[in-house]
């Protein structure tokens, strides 16, 4: 027992000593690249001082005579011992000016452009800016009168469930359980988060957020590429819609056929109707081919009373 004990103490050390070693080995490899690349900086500064300073030799020692100034001036060039010509501080400082000004004006140049750049940027940024507001202002936010978070509610499913029942789950309202018809209120566009039911035929009756003076009406159907096996055949395809006023009465806001095309998966339909209402009746009378449906998302965009 000692021995195996011994063993596994001797591996924890050398797996400690292999660890430390290559934080070693990084930190030393770490130092060495930073100092790599500052000699390197070092050696490109080295050369623009000896480009620099060859460049003032160049000049000061290609000067005339006559075109300098008199004695009485501010340069008096004077032969040093070893025949080279010095200038006063200020010919020295105008030397360098024009050497510095040589060196970099391609730099301001780029400089000059990239601020262009950077303006022209900003620029194009607030005039989408303002454009995206006056859009906003022009074209308001609708509200969907039909969502579950703002209030509205299912009233009552007349369809086949997809599960199998009996009479304890209808009696509870349980029918649905597994696809229940809330969720076409609500917004996920999960596969499987819809309405489902045997068939193509249901009719649902729907309890709106607000009264109001009804618009147009949205359905949405999943892509294909959502699905798992790459179909959308579950998608409604023919239904009607009635206003239900408050004396019980159906009134036909409009049949529509859901196309179900491939690069449009909300269709709008627009509602010509005078009348407010807070009940809608839907009517689903076919789907596109499959034995079974699913409404996915159900919306209902519109004017309450008092806000027109």
């Amino acid at each position: 027992m000692e021995t195996v004990y011994s063993r596994a103490c001797n591996k924890r050390i050398c797996c400690t000593y292999i660890f430390t070693f290559s934080l070693l080995v990084l930190f030393f490899y770490h130092l060495m690249w930073n100092n790599r690349k500052s000699i390197i900086g070092l050696s490109r500064l080295q050369q623009d001082v000896n480009c620099i300073s060859q460049a003032l030799k160049v000049d000061c020692s290609t000067m005339r005579f006559d075109s300098l100034p008199s004695e009485s001036g501010t340069c008096n060039p004077t032969m040093d011992l070893k025949g080279s010509i010095s200038c006063e501080s200020t010919e020295l400082n105008n030397c360098v000016e024009t050497v510095v000004k040589r060196k970099i004006g391609s730099l301001m140049d780029d400089v000059y452009s990239i601020k262009k750049r950077i303006e022209q940027s900003a620029c194009k940024e607030s005039l989408e800016s303002a454009a995206e507001a006056n859009k906003q202002e022009i074209y308001p936010p609708r509200i969907n009168y039909a969502s579950e978070e703002l209030g509205a509610r299912i009233i009552s499913a007349l369809a086949n469930p997809i599960a199998d029942t009996n009479l304890l789950k209808t009696l509870l309202g349980l029918e649905f359980s597994t696809n229940p018809p809330i969720n076409m209120l609500r917004p996920s566009l999960m596969p499987g988060s819809c309405f489902g039911f045997r068939g193509s035929q249901a009719t649902i009756t729907l309890h709106l957020a607000k009264t109001i003076y009804v618009e147009q009406i949205s359905l949405t159907h999943v892509p294909k590429e959502m699905t798992p096996n790459k179909c959308v055949n579950n998608a409604p395809k023919d239904f009607e819609v009635y206003g239900v006023t408050s004396n019980k009465k159906k009134e036909l806001l409009g049949n529509w056929r859901f196309k179900n095309e491939p690069n449009e998966r909300t269709e709008n339909y627009i509602v010509n109707n005078n009348c407010p209402f807070r009940i809608l009746l839907f009517k689903f009378n076919s789907n596109h081919g499959a034995n079974s449906t699913c409404i996915y998302r159900v919306e209902v965009f519109g004017q309450a009373i008092g806000v027109i």
